[in-house]
């Protein structure tokens, strides 16, 4: 269908320019006291001219103004793009033991604004295999705000939390 209508199109255009190179008519524009002739192909080239001018004028208006949302919306994909390769980053160094690394990165990923609950879990149980049980617990105050299935897990992780202080091995 789209092969159709760009095929009538183009019929239609090469009709249109013989018909405009045949012709010698001309436009004639009255405004008193002025009057204006213009050859009929002088006005069809001007005219599409201003029209083309005139589109391309509010497409670049309507990006000018769709322009700020556009950079937030980067910003913010950037932004959870570096706190996915710090979760990344921050998984691998608790799963190699270097707890510090880890809580380390999941603070940084949390600072850039993620949302996760995960962040805040995997800083508490850095933090908890350090023993520095007030940070540990400051990370999992602050997952309390998230969902309830979020919240399921923050709670898990506190027993267990609780558990390993409670009976050291």
């Amino acid at each position: 269908m789209k092969y159709l209508i760009s095929i009538l199109v183009l019929f239609a255009a090469a009709v249109a320019l013989g018909t405009i190179l045949q012709n010698t008519a001309y436009v004639l524009l009255v405004y008193p006291p002025y009057r204006i002739e213009v050859s009929l192909k002088l006005f069809v080239v001007l005219f599409l001219l201003v029209f083309g001018f005139g589109y391309w004028l509010i497409h670049l208006l309507l990006a000018t103004t769709q322009l700020p949302d556009l950079v937030q919306k980067i910003r913010q994909d950037r932004a959870r793009s570096n706190a996915r390769k710090l979760l990344d980053v921050a998984l691998r160094a608790f799963f190699e033991g270097r707890y510090a690394e880890a809580e380390k990165a999941a603070t940084r990923a949390i600072r850039h604004g993620e949302s996760s609950v995960l962040y805040e879990i995997i800083a508490a149980r850095a933090a908890h295999e350090q023993k520095a049980f007030e940070r540990r617990n400051a990370y999992l105050s602050l997952a309390e705000s998230h969902t309830q299935g979020e919240s399921t897990m923050r709670m898990l992780v506190a027993a267990r939390n609780k558990f390993d202080q409670s009976n050291p091995p």
